[in-house]
């Protein structure tokens, strides 16, 4: 399943048991990365220190956290992970993350962009939206 419109290939699922839910990392490699660049392994190193504070503040025993689907051979990682995982493939991505953190510690509150897009699009016309930015480059 789709948990973030922003990144509709970041698929989600759980285990019919309904165990932890993993997201599928090999298919957003593949759909969002550089496969000669970007893999699982890299990324475990790459950001060891905040995945053992996640492991730790989860309780998730590291032999869980990574898993391989029988079935397609891709590999699988804990939900906790997605958005560090996203951050490993679109560094950009982190500094947005920041900017939004750091908007909601100084301002109360923060919207994704797309949100802000889908709210203005709700509230104004196109020939409002417009006029405004118009209005704004003035």
């Amino acid at each position: 399943m789709i948990r973030y419109r922003e990144f509709p290939e970041l698929l989600f699922g759980a285990s019919p048991d309904e165990g932890p839910v993993y997201f599928d990392a090999t298919h957003f490699i593949r759909s969002r990365g550089d496969e000669r660049r970007h893999n699982v392994q890299e990324f475990r190193i790459a950001f060891h220190h905040w995945i053992t504070a996640l492991t730790n503040m989860y309780t998730i025993d590291k032999e869980d956290l990574i898993i391989r689907d029988e079935t397609s051979g891709h590999l699988l990682i804990d939900e906790c992970l997605a958005l560090l995982f996203v951050v490993y493939i679109d560094p950009a991505f982190g500094a947005y993350m920041l900017e939004r953190i750091s908007e909601l510690l100084v301002d109360g509150f923060s919207v994704s962009d797309s949100w802000l897009v889908m709210a203005a699009g709700n509230r104004f016309t196109i020939e409002e939206l417009t006029k405004n930015l118009k209005l704004n480059e003035t």
